[in-house]
């Protein structure tokens, strides 16, 4: 949970748990919505599973297996997975991933 309220804070915005979530998960899932230039940003954090979900305008981008997330205040934030997996979402709408 603490990822979760670092992201949403980031983009300034209360995350929203949403109303289904995976069997015997007692986190939940959350979203994070934000107004960005290049469109809106939709992020679905899944604590339970260790998953993040990106949404900007008609891209996807899922990654399993985050092992970290660190936020850059009125930047952007950077989620870790696998071994050399990172994804980044900057308050601009840019997305990069890159994955070995």
């Amino acid at each position: 949970m603490p990822a979760v309220e670092a992201v949403a804070a980031l983009f300034g915005t209360e995350p929203v748990r949403q109303d289904w979530n995976l069997p015997d998960d007692d986190i939940g899932v959350w979203e994070v919505l934000y107004r960005a230039e290049t469109g809106n940003i939709r992020i679905l954090l899944w604590p339970a599973i260790a998953r993040i979900d990106v949404t900007v305008g008609p891209h996807m981008w899922v990654v399993k297996g985050v092992r970290e997330v660190e936020v850059i205040d009125e930047l952007e934030c950077i989620a870790r997975f696998g071994e050399d997996g990172v994804l980044t979402v900057a308050r601009n709408g840019q997305v990069i991933l890159t994955s070995p």
